[in-house]
């Protein structure tokens, strides 16, 4: 991240980007030197501090801040500097360019470097597919009260956005909420987080909340009447900085790439991803990806990365590691030669995963997604930063919230489906669920509940109540920060709500759930895969397998208190109150077409056969769908 600071006739023009070029086609008259934003001083109290060690757990991997120094440096002439002490200078106007949206988040903990200014203009050159506008999410800042103008205009393949206030503000804070506003609240505020030496940026992408410290770590600034943070930590170029979940992710992934297999190989200025003779990214020597990096890469089957050893080294141990990291969140199926030194860094889990994965099994395009799915989860759950950042806090004897709670809702009007729907919840693990029962038109005198290790409450309905109304009742009676729905006859993977929720936090969206991709239809015996776009924000998704926050679902005034439909209905009314929807694979969710009972959504099945890509006789199963996890012969009723 690199910032380019010269003074204009009416402004500061600051840069994040390796490139000058690209802040001149951004901004027309820009001219000026670069340097690495995180090299700024950090502005000290007034008073010292007793020392961070003493006042807050933290964890010092550098000893000095030469270790640290990014290999990207520049020359840092003609930079505006920031005093050490007293306030953030003020200039006419900030221009803030960066080629990807990955780079506005990891400058946001580094907002209180920024200057203040009555104009603010941001310059994003590139974004992914799925990216948004950078709209900011005011709040209640005091900087938009000020606000006279706000334009926002496409530009080539990016973004630029210009706000004109009537008083100078401090462009951190619009950064900050610009950031939000492409994002949502994708990051992790526990523990809070103090950041010192260069690089440390990496460590709390997105986080307006952190706390910039010196490089050596003291002293760290106090805030009002707390200290300045929970846990301090030093940049270390010997450890993997988190995956930054919010922007390296599945999303946009493609089922069926059109190129073949590339490679990791080393660049004169970093690294490079090559496809035969074509160059698709260039990554810097931080091994940093981004989101634009991951969506040049959609259409490749995999990417080979070398031994960090030997003649084809692809560059240090520590640095492949972040690389390959990365390429596994974002779904991308990596080939990775054994490798001591960088397997150490990325950890057995996702190592483990990595040595399964093959040429012949990228061949295929359904082994290939089941590959992908495994990386990105391991990935994920690994190296992301919320995962990160909980393991840190844990480490230093932090006490870490608990996992939040799903309240799975459960509604039958068929007593006898109920052992095999208990089963299928008793199945899920890697998530702290509940299970709210809706006995739709029998008691539960009349049809004992099996027995479950889960927590279990049951609401009773007459055969009268719309579903949706006895919906409504079940979610009431749900203590758990996210409603689940599931259908009593459909079958559900061991992972299927534990993706949820990690689609939930890689998408931000207010509701998610997967696509009906997999039908077996009982009355031909039949299982079929349909065509259908996952890993993308979409207005639809499988009835079955909605997961939604309690406040969106209370934000969209619940289900409708009708007969059938209501899935879509609640859909619609997410949509409606400005809520997101995110359609997450569909690998770990087979729908089940009866012939002998009735469904509140009534489709024939002529129309599941009247697009699919691929057919099997009988009930069929991915390997995603049982992948070690118990599963009795089931008894078709």
């Amino acid at each position: 991240m690199r910032r380019a600071a010269t003074r204009s006739a009416w402004g500061t023009w600051i840069g994040f980007e390796s490139c000058p070029s690209l802040l001149g086609r951004l901004v027309e008259g820009f001219s000026g030197p670069w340097t690495p934003l995180e090299h700024l001083p950090v502005p000290a109290p007034a008073q010292e501090t007793a020392p961070a060690q003493e006042t807050v757990p933290s964890r010092e991997t550098v000893p000095s801040r030469e270790t640290a120094s990014l290999p990207e440096s520049a020359s840092v002439r003609g930079l505006v500097s920031v005093p050490e002490t007293g306030p953030v200078p003020e200039t006419g106007c900030v221009v803030l360019a960066a080629r990807s949206p990955a780079d506005l988040r990891r400058a946001v903990p580094l907002r209180v470097l920024l200057p203040r200014a009555p104009r603010v203009r941001i310059a994003v050159a590139d974004v992914p597919p799925w990216a948004g506008r950078p709209l900011p999410a005011a709040g209640q800042a005091s900087c938009w009260r000020l606000l006279t103008g706000l334009r926002v205009a496409r530009r080539g393949r990016g973004w630029h956005l210009e706000a004109a206030f009537t008083e100078p503000v401090a462009a951190g804070e619009v950064l900050a909420h610009v950031a939000y506003g492409l994002f949502g609240a994708a990051g992790t505020t526990t523990p809070v987080a103090g950041l010192a030496g260069a690089g440390a940026a990496d460590w709390r992408p997105g986080d307006a909340n952190a706390t910039l410290a010196p490089a050596d770590g003291r002293p760290v600034p106090d805030r009002r009447d707390a200290p300045g943070c929970d846990l301090l930590v030093r940049a270390d170029t010997s450890r993997v900085p988190p995956v930054d979940e919010a922007v390296v992710n599945p999303i946009g992934f493609r089922p069926h790439p059109e190129e073949g297999v590339a490679e990791l190989t080393p660049h004169r200025d970093g690294f490079a991803v090559t496809c035969g003779p074509a160059t698709l990214v260039r990554l810097p020597p931080s091994g940093r990806v981004t989101d634009v990096d991951v969506a040049r890469l959609r259409d490749v089957r995999g990417v080979v990365v070398p031994a960090s050893a030997g003649p084809a080294s692809a560059g240090p141990a520590p640095v492949v590691a972040r690389v390959v990291a990365a390429l596994a969140a974002a779904g991308i199926p990596v080939l990775a030669e054994p490798d001591p030194a960088r397997d150490e860094a990325l950890g057995s889990p996702l190592t483990a995963a990595l040595a399964a994965v093959t040429t012949e099994a990228l061949a295929s395009d359904l082994r290939r997604e089941e590959i992908s799915i495994r990386l990105r989860r391991t990935a994920l759950r690994e190296h992301g930063s919320v995962a990160c950042w909980r393991r840190l806090a844990a480490d230093a004897g932090l006490s870490v919230p608990p996992a939040p709670r799903v309240s799975i809702l459960l509604c039958t009007r068929r007593p006898e489906m109920l052992p095999f729907a208990f089963e299928q919840m008793e199945r899920q693990r890697g998530v702290t669920a509940e299970l709210i029962v809706g006995l739709h038109g029998f008691t539960a005198r009349e049809a004992p509940l099996p027995g479950t290790p889960l927590p279990v409450t049951v609401i009773e309905a007459s055969a009268t109540t719309p579903f949706g109304e006895v919906l409504n009742r079940m979610a009431a009676a749900a203590s758990g920060s996210y409603l689940a729905k599931v259908d009593d006859d459909d079958w559900y993977g061991p992972d299927h709500l534990a993706d949820l929720l990690l689609a939930r936090l890689y998408s931000g969206a207010d509701l998610v759930g997967s696509a009906a991709e997999f039908v077996y239809l009982e009355q031909l015996d039949v299982t079929i895969r349909r065509c259908i776009g996952t890993e993308r924000f979409a207005p639809l998704v499988a009835g079955g397998t909605m997961l939604v926050t309690r406040a969106a679902f209370e934000a969209a005034g619940g289900f409708r208190p009708l007969p059938r439909t209501v899935d879509g209905q609640l859909l619609q009314a997410v949509e409606a109150a400005g809520g997101r929807i995110y359609r997450t694979h569909g690998f770990g969710y087979v729908l089940r077409r009866r012939s002998a009972y009735g469904h509140t959504w009534r489709q024939p099945v002529q129309s599941f056969l009247a697009s699919y890509q691929e057919q099997w006789r009988g009930l069929v199963f991915n390997g995603l769908m049982k992948d070690g996890a118990p599963w009795r012969a089931e008894v078709r009723t």
